[in-house]
């Protein structure tokens, strides 16, 4: 048996992992695949979260 490439692996396991997302690039308006923006503490024992819309950013 041959060694998967990147892109079979990602076909069979459904192409997005854990702490990734899909965006529109704007540029080329294509799909791809991004990195999710996590909720951040601050300074005040609260978390910050990123804008609505906004959570999914490239890598």
């Amino acid at each position: 048996m041959k060694k998967l490439t990147r892109k079979e692996a990602s076909k069979i396991n459904g192409s997005v992992g854990v702490g990734q997302c899909l965006y529109k690039d704007p540029e080329t308006g294509k799909t791809r695949i991004g990195c999710l923006l996590q909720p951040i503490p601050d300074c005040c024992g609260g978390w910050v979260y990123p804008n609505s819309g906004h959570e999914c950013q490239p890598c």
